[in-house]
């Protein structure tokens, strides 16, 4: 059964009764991800690719960008830099490749960025609210802060906490790392065994000491 809402506030009731029906039961995903395509609609998310034939679940069962761009912006384009970017092969031949148009009310991290696979752009970094997605690890774990003036004022980045939580890990001590940008971090390549998600944050914040305050650092 398929129901066509239109008011935020239809949809809270709504979600508030049926909730159970997200969260037992092995089709709780199923259901966000349908819901998410109907919603934007079949047709807006094929034109959302910058390839029709893409694909929302990609090899191995894993969602691709497309769908964690839909799930976080609400437009499943295939990238993560701001805007568009057009290629011309010099033929004639222009391809267009679709990013994000606007700031994000949540925003992404992403270990491949660390390492010059793609570029994350500041749509997505500096959301307009301080949660972050983290891709990391063949998987998704979230970084939030509680000032929520967090992006709003560059003073509040000089030092601050940001909580980590891993859902796939059954995690359930608290992890908070405090960040300062005061200081400069200096790698030692050949010695230091350095936390994924480190390399994570300072794709953001660039040479930031990272405190975990007592926690094990996740290698």
């Amino acid at each position: 059964m398929v129901h066509t809402i239109t008011k935020y506030e239809d949809l809270t009731v709504f979600l508030q009764k049926n909730i159970h029906q997200f969260e037992t039961g092995p089709c709780g995903c199923i259901l966000l991800t349908l819901s998410v395509i109907l919603s934007r609609s079949i047709h807006l998310v094929r034109s959302d690719f910058d390839v029709p034939t893409n694909r929302m679940i990609g090899i191995h069962g894993y969602c691709t960008q497309e769908l964690v761009n839909l799930l976080v912006t609400g437009k499943a384009v295939s990238n993560v830099f701001n805007n568009v970017i057009e290629l011309d092969s010099g033929n004639g031949n222009i391809t267009i490749l679709k990013g994000i148009s606007g700031r994000s009310d949540i925003g992404l991290l992403s270990l491949f960025e660390h390492y010059d696979v793609c570029q994350v752009g500041c749509y997505l970094k500096t959301p307009k609210y301080p949660i972050w997605l983290v891709c990391s690890e063949s998987h998704f774990s979230v970084l939030f802060c509680l000032q929520k003036d967090l992006l709003g004022d560059w003073r509040t980045e000089r030092q601050f906490d940001l909580y980590y939580y891993d859902g796939l890990a059954n995690q359930e001590e608290e992890i908070r790392l405090t960040v300062d940008t005061t200081q400069n971090y200096n790698e030692d390549k050949e010695n230091d065994l350095i936390p994924p998600l480190e390399h994570c944050i300072r794709t953001k914040w660039k040479g930031a000491v990272i405190d975990w305050n007592g926690a094990e650092p996740i290698l």
